[in-house]
């Protein structure tokens, strides 16, 4: 299957068919993650929960100073 580059915005985008993303079953406010693999990239759909573990791993001091 062969995607092309469409505006979004200032950016461009690449639209997933609805068919694509129910085989992944993706929610309709769903999140991937992209990640460099050899000659592309990798998507790998995650849920809100693991984009949300992910991030406050990384910046756990960032959110500590913040709670404070």
């Amino acid at each position: 299957m062969i995607k092309h580059l469409q505006k979004v915005g200032n950016s461009r985008g690449i639209v997933l068919d609805r068919p694509i993303l129910k085989l992944l079953s993706v929610p309709p406010d769903g999140a991937f993650e992209v990640t460099p693999q050899e000659g592309g990239l990798f998507l790998r759909p995650i849920t809100t929960q693991e984009a949300y573990e992910r991030v406050s791993k990384k910046h756990q001091k960032s959110l500590d100073k913040l709670s404070r």
